[in-house]
């Protein structure tokens, strides 16, 4: 039979759990458009993807992209983008890549990184996930990426799991004396 502090404890335990359980089986997948999602750094006609996900620093993340684009000189390419237009001068990115940024807005500097196909990191900076495709305008782009994101739980929640555990584990010591 159960007691309170017994059911106390399970719940320390299990919630926590359940918790970064759902963190990890919320993958949100977003389309990436060349032409309406470019940096478009030269021609400012698009504007990059606001995932509405919110990252904070130390955070581990990762990123896979399916899907072909086109930035007319090059041809149908995948997310890693191509060297054959050379690289972008100020994030030093093949252009057509799939990029991202972690701020609170998606402005053109050199805090954007490569994603490409796939990306695992951590975030160096707490904010907003941006996504965009790397291209100096966006008037003769086409087709599109899946990105799929999956992050892992903050420190925080792995430290309520650990901290869910103490209380079985003296209940445990309790029972044995």
């Amino acid at each position: 039979m159960l007691n309170r502090s017994k059911l106390i404890a399970f719940a320390f335990a299990v919630l926590p759990w359940m918790a970064m359980s759902s963190a990890h089986a919320d993958a949100p997948s977003f389309e990436v458009f060349a032409k309406g999602n470019s940096l478009a750094f030269s021609s400012h006609d698009a504007t990059p993807l606001n995932t509405g996900l919110t990252l904070s620093a130390g955070q581990a993340f990762s990123i896979t992209a399916t899907g072909l684009w086109n930035g007319g000189a090059c041809g149908d390419i995948d997310a890693n983008g191509t060297g054959c237009f050379g690289t972008e001068g100020t994030t030093g990115i093949n252009y057509y890549s799939l990029i991202g940024r972690i701020g609170s807005a998606p402005t053109y500097d050199n805090q954007w990184f490569k994603i490409g196909t796939s990306y695992s990191g951590v975030a160096a900076t707490s904010g907003t996930l941006f996504l965009a495709y790397l291209d100096s305008d966006s008037f003769n782009n086409s087709g599109s990426v899946v990105a799929t994101v999956t992050s892992v739980p903050e420190p925080a929640s792995a430290l309520l799991l650990g901290l869910g555990l103490v209380p079985l584990l003296l209940r445990r010591r309790q029972s044995a004396s």
